[in-house]
C-alpha cells in the first residue's frame, strides 16, 4: 500500500519504488502521508464551509430605524 502511495504522489513507477534506499522510501511515505493529510484537512474545512454558508438563511430586524428615539 505504502509503495503505491509514493508511485502516486510522485509520479513514479512502482518498479522505482521498489528499487528505492530504505531511508529514501521512508522519507518519501513521511511526506506522501503528510501531503494526504494536510489535503484531507483542507478538504474537511471546505466542505464545512460550503454545507455551514449555503443553507444557512439569516434575517435582520430593521424595525428599530422606525423608532423616533433611535
Amino acid at each position: 500500500m505504502f509503495a503505491y502511495m509514493v508511485a502516486k504522489h510522485y509520479g513514479i513507477s512502482l518498479k522505482e519504488v521498489y528499487e528505492m534506499d530504505e531511508m529514501l522510501f521512508r522519507q518519501s511515505v513521511a511526506w506522501a502521508l503528510a501531503v494526504d493529510e494536510v489535503q484531507q484537512k483542507e478538504m474537511e474545512k471546505q466542505e464545512m464551509i460550503q454545507r455551514s454558508g449555503s443553507n444557512e438563511v439569516v434575517s435582520f430586524d430593521y424595525s428599530f430605524l422606525e423608532r423616533e428615539d433611535f
